[in-house]
């Protein structure tokens, strides 16, 4: 049987092996997501809840909450959402975005939002299933504090 419970210390570990799968292609720094994930623990913005069966992290979610000038309240913000991928198809992604709602809804929150990347087909369905509405688009911009001065720089255009 899969719970939801808000995450631990302890489990930054299976966590970060969760989003290592969401983002395969990134290279990810374990020190600094450690330390985030740590310092975000208790603050009262940013919730990190977790799916657990057999004791075992399947599913993570990251909740951030702000005051926006768009609407009216509290505005609730899944950063990120990721089941282990031999669980998925399980409901557990839809209990985390359960989850996600009772937290804003505690919270205050008018709305739920949250962003997919373009080549995660099946999440429009997922999230449409889940009578979340297509919105919006996401632009991106990398940035770099050098003006692309630097010779190593990534960060180009």
């Amino acid at each position: 049987m899969t719970t939801i419970r808000y995450c631990t210390r302890e489990d930054f570990g299976p966590v970060f092996g969760l989003l290592r799968q969401l983002w395969p292609d990134m290279e990810l720094d374990r020190g600094a997501l450690e330390n985030m994930y740590h310092g975000n623990l208790g603050c009262d913005s940013q919730r990190y809840f977790c799916a657990v069966n057999a004791g075992e992290v399947v599913g993570f979610c990251a909740l951030s909450t702000r005051r926006s000038l768009f609407g009216p309240s509290t505005l609730a913000y899944v950063d990120e959402l990721v089941v282990e991928e031999s669980r998925r198809g399980q409901g557990i992604g839809g209990m985390l975005l359960d989850r996600a709602r009772e937290i804003a809804l505690e919270a205050g929150c008018s709305r739920l939002e949250l962003d997919s990347a373009i080549h995660r087909e099946r999440a429009p369905r997922f999230y449409e299933k889940r009578r979340l509405k297509l919105t919006g688009m996401l632009f991106r911009r990398e940035l770099c504090p050098r003006e692309h001065r630097c010779l190593n720089c990534t960060v180009r255009g």
